[in-house]
């Protein structure tokens, strides 16, 4: 019995040593931790004063120091809208759109939105590809600055997004306008007159248009078509006489 005792005493005693011993090496990580952790402002004033250099790497980095170590620090939020404009300005659009977005989702109702709106949808536009390729950076853009324009209709960043509006139509009749070609030149005249109209309705005003009613024109003449391709040239010599497309038809 006694021996069992003592058995048991000495299996306490190693398992408090052992607590004990780890309870010292945590502490002792923490405060190593603790000692290499900076004060929220010397983050901040690191992170715009790197971004001033055009060092914009180092600006991310203490910017993120900041706001994963202090979310609660005065300029948090700030620090969240410059992550985002370090991210941009150094090129890393994909990385500034999260960041941009992320602002949104987590301070709706801050007066800064508008400008975190356009940028995120700036930060889109830049990712912008040739012709011909995905047009989704495009369109993620154009969703954003258009409901950008209607939650703020008196923001200075609507009176910019409306301009963006129209330039990124111009870029997406002339992606819709390509798909529609590639159809044509294979002679597949149905498909390509559905992504021609498609363009028309869509995109009025772009300059691609009137190059879209000559083709439009000639696919129904393949198709033997020849009221729509009556009704298509009409169109175009009616409303671009000056085009060389009107001339052609």
């Amino acid at each position: 019995m006694k021996s069992k005792i003592y058995r048991l005493s000495v299996i306490s005693i190693m398992a408090l040593t052992i607590s004990s011993a780890s309870f010292i090496l945590l502490t002792g990580c923490a405060k190593n931790i603790k000692k290499h952790m900076l004060p929220p402002d010397v983050y901040y004033k690191k992170g715009l004063f790197y971004a001033r250099q055009h060092n914009y790497s180092k600006s991310v980095k203490n910017f993120k120091a900041l706001i994963e170590n202090y979310p609660t620090y005065r300029n948090a939020q700030k620090a969240e809208l410059k992550l985002g404009d370090a991210y941009f300005l150094g090129g890393k659009f994909i990385e500034a759109a999260g960041a941009y977005m992320d602002f949104i989702h987590l301070h709706p109702r801050s007066k800064f939105i508008p400008l975190a709106m356009y940028y995120a949808a700036m930060s889109y536009y830049k990712r912008k590809q040739a012709t011909g390729r995905t047009a989704s950076p495009l369109r993620h853009a154009k969703i954003i600055l258009e409901e950008l324009a209607s939650k703020y209709p008196y923001s200075t960043y609507s009176k910019k997004a409306l301009k963006y509006i129209k330039i990124i139509n111009v870029d997406l009749s002339k992606n819709s306008f390509f798909a529609g070609l590639y159809y044509f030149n294979a002679s597949l005249w149905k498909p390509a007159a559905y992504i021609f109209k498609n363009v028309l309705k869509r995109y009025p005003g772009t300059p691609v248009i009137p190059e879209t009613l000559y083709y439009l024109a000639v696919c129904y003449r393949n198709l033997n078509d020849k009221k729509t391709e009556s009704y298509y040239k009409n169109i175009l010599r009616k409303n671009y006489p000056q085009s060389k497309y009107a001339t052609m038809a």
